[in-house]
Order: structure tokens, then C-alpha cells, then sequence
């Protein structure tokens, strides 16, 4: 916990560092949040202030308001200025990989949701108990058809690869 002159004590979020534990104070307001840190003896703040869409039964959410861009966001990024994942130039998981590899990422999830992650081709698990049987066929078919198609785009896939290969041995 980090304390101000007046000995109130402030809550914190802490996390590991090469160099050993690093923390930032978090003080919610009304109007946003201020981020309290000490570095050198200094203090830093950093104000994030709200910004409030309506929801669809007349209240309000509240998102914070990127320092870096000004949009809405729900998680900001960085420890030494908190921006926004989309002026960090951040992307997620999934983005990084190729349509095959999403494809039959999504197939391995259902298999999860329907109690065990085998491979793709093994045989589906029995339908979990209260599932609809409805659902579970439902499921049963969309794994199938992911499965298919992941490995129909990945067999191209490897294809133009194997292509590219004898086309740089033959240039040799």
C-alpha cells in the first residue's frame, strides 16, 4: 500500500520487475481514476477519466477514456503510461495467426466445451450431461465441418510452401 502525506493509505496493484516488485497506486473518483506512482523519490500522478455509454435499460457504462487517443476502453496497457491496446499497436492472440490455425482453434474449443480437448479427428466425447441433444449434434457437425476445412486450407497451405521450396532449389 502506498501512503500520502496525510497517511492515508492508497490501493495498490503490484506486479514482479527485474528489478523487484514495482507498484501503482489506484484512487477511484467520481469523474476517473488517478494513477499514484513513486519513482526516485517523486511522485507521479496520471488522471484517466470516464467516459459513459448508455446501456440498454437506461443506466450507464463506464469505459476509460485512453490518455494517449482519447477512445473508450476497458484495459490499458504499460507501466510507464497507460494507453489503450489500439495505440499500443496491440493485437490479439488469434490475429497473429494464420486462418487454418484459427479455424481448428475454434474446433478445439468446442471439443473443450463438450469435456475433452482431443485432437482433431478423434473420436467427440459422449454428450455432456443436460445438453440438449439438439445442441449437441449441432456442435458435433460444426466441429466437423471446422475440422475439415482447417486441414482443406492447411493441405494448401503446405502445398504453396512445398511449391516455394523447389522453386528456390531450383534457383540454386
Amino acid at each position: 500500500m502506498l501512503t500520502l502525506r496525510d497517511r492515508t493509505r492508497i490501493p495498490t496493484v503490484t506486479w514482479d520487475t527485474p528489478k523487484g516488485l514495482d507498484k501503482l497506486g489506484v484512487l477511484a473518483e467520481p469523474s476517473g481514476v488517478t494513477f499514484i506512482r513513486y519513482r526516485e523519490g517523486q511522485r507521479e500522478k496520471l488522471f484517466v477519466p470516464y467516459a459513459y455509454t448508455a446501456t440498454e435499460f437506461g443506466g450507464q457504462r463506464a469505459w476509460f477514456r485512453c490518455p494517449g487517443c482519447g477512445s473508450r476502453c476497458r484495459v490499458l496497457y504499460g507501466t510507464d503510461s497507460l494507453r489503450c491496446r489500439k495505440y499500443r499497436g496491440l493485437k490479439y492472440q488469434s490475429q497473429y495467426e494464420t486462418p487454418p490455425f484459427r479455424t481448428l482453434e475454434r474446433a478445439r474449443k468446442i471439443r473443450r466445451r463438450l469435456g475433452k480437448s482431443g485432437g482433431a479427428g478423434d473420436p467427440l466425447p459422449a454428450k455432456p450431461r443436460y445438453m440438449h441433444w439438439k445442441r449437441y449434434q449441432r456442435l458435433e457437425r460444426l466441429v466437423f465441418r471446422l475440422e475439415s476445412a482447417g486441414w482443406e486450407v492447411m493441405r494448401g497451405y503446405t502445398a504453396a510452401l512445398s511449391l516455394k521450396l523447389e522453386r528456390r532449389r531450383e534457383r540454386r
